[in-house]
């Protein structure tokens, strides 16, 4: 897989950014500010990993419809190892954005968390994925 589109790229990028506003994960439960930086920081890099996903996908010969899709290619690619677990991280992603109401924030910050640890991994291994991908040719 290629990384030259960028997004391999702007996904490191906003890890960076989540990987700084986390730094302030004590501050978020006492200053709503921080719990904010976080969010939208989380939101940011959870839309550069499943485009990033979307990419790899259709450099397979793969046309993903939808985040979700993009998701569900990315393990079967052999990038993530728990796609249900992603699919958690979207689903959460959107209640918080497209309904308040939908996650507490407390709730809330302990899936980014999650998150963040699993994000990190990909962009520390993004190569792991060959492996994977080979064996979805031979299918």
């Amino acid at each position: 897989m290629t990384k030259q589109g960028g997004r391999f790229e702007k996904l490191k990028q906003s890890v960076d950014g989540l990987e700084h506003a986390m730094s302030f994960f004590k501050q978020a439960k006492k200053e709503r500010i921080y719990a904010d930086a976080i969010m939208k920081n989380f939101e940011v890099c959870i839309e550069y990993a499943w485009k990033y996903f979307q990419q790899a996908a259709v450099e397979e010969g793969f046309e993903p419809a939808s985040p979700k899709e993009a998701i569900k290619y990315a393990g079967r690619l052999g990038l993530i190892d728990d796609v249900e677990k992603w699919i958690g991280y979207l689903l959460d992603r959107n209640l918080s954005v497209h309904d308040y109401l939908g996650v507490s924030e407390e709730e809330y910050l302990k899936t980014i968390q999650s998150f963040f640890a699993d994000v990190k991994k990909l962009i520390e291994y993004p190569s792991r994925g060959e492996k994977g991908r080979s064996k979805e040719r031979k299918r």
